[in-house]
């Protein structure tokens, strides 16, 4: 098979997975983006993901899915007028990177306790949480939404815990979130203006979270905290 028929499979079976997570997305977006739309920023970021496809890895269905979903999130993050829009995208952006570095890890070896099954997933959901704070504080309030003086305190009292932190990570990894969620450039661009790799962009991305998480867990520094700025 040719490399223009390969890309051409390619393009076809990425089609569908297009369709499948712009309409899951349309739905998570409240319906305020059309799904035709959301489809359409996929079409487009097919094309790349057809000529960097790598079948050792992964099928290209799993390959393209968690990429179309963050091509689109992002577009739907940086172009939109909605700022509850575009912190929404944020916050699911940044979920579904911290939850693809944390599936990258190695499961533990030898059975585990339900305590120790039960610490993981709390810790899980914990980052889970962080990653969406990290998202929706990104973004500039909404003036068409009016929270009550509560909320409004939560959320600055959140977006003052989510900077400092952020404020105070390495070189690379701050300046990898600033301008990723604060800056709205493009993940892997950031990476490679940094000269990084994508799978080190997302390690230092799962550790900010992580600090975050930490922060408004009212934890303090984990052991080793501190990320080399050099790849290993």
């Amino acid at each position: 098979m040719t490399v223009l028929h390969m890309e051409h499979d390619l393009m076809s079976q990425g089609l569908q997975v297009v369709q499948a997570v712009a309409r899951r997305l349309a739905r998570r977006l409240g319906g305020h983006v059309q799904q035709d739309d959301l489809a359409g920023i996929g079409n487009l970021a097919l094309i790349e993901l057809a000529r960097s496809y790598d079948p050792a890895r992964a099928t290209f269905a799993a390959y393209a899915t968690s990429r179309v979903r963050w091509a689109i999130l992002d577009v739907v993050r940086r172009d939109t007028h909605a700022r509850s829009m575009a912190a929404r995208a944020a916050a699911i952006l940044a979920s579904d990177r911290f939850a693809e570095a944390q599936a990258s890890h190695p499961e533990p070896e030898g059975p585990t306790t339900q305590e120790e099954d039960q610490a993981t997933l709390a810790g899980l959901l914990s980052g889970h949480a962080a990653a969406l704070a990290m998202g929706l504080c990104a973004s500039a309030p909404d003036p068409a939404t009016i929270p009550t003086p509560e909320e409004a305190v939560g959320q600055a009292e959140l977006t003052h815990v989510v900077k400092g932190v952020v404020g105070a990570l390495p070189e690379r990894e701050r300046a990898l979130i600033e301008r990723h969620y604060f800056g709205g450039e493009p993940f892997d661009e950031i990476a490679q203006d940094l000269g990084i790799s994508k799978s080190w962009a997302s390690r230092l991305h799962e550790r900010a979270i992580l600090a975050v998480k930490r922060a408004v867990d009212g934890e303090g520094p984990a052991d080793g905290d501190a990320v080399p700025e050099v790849e290993p």
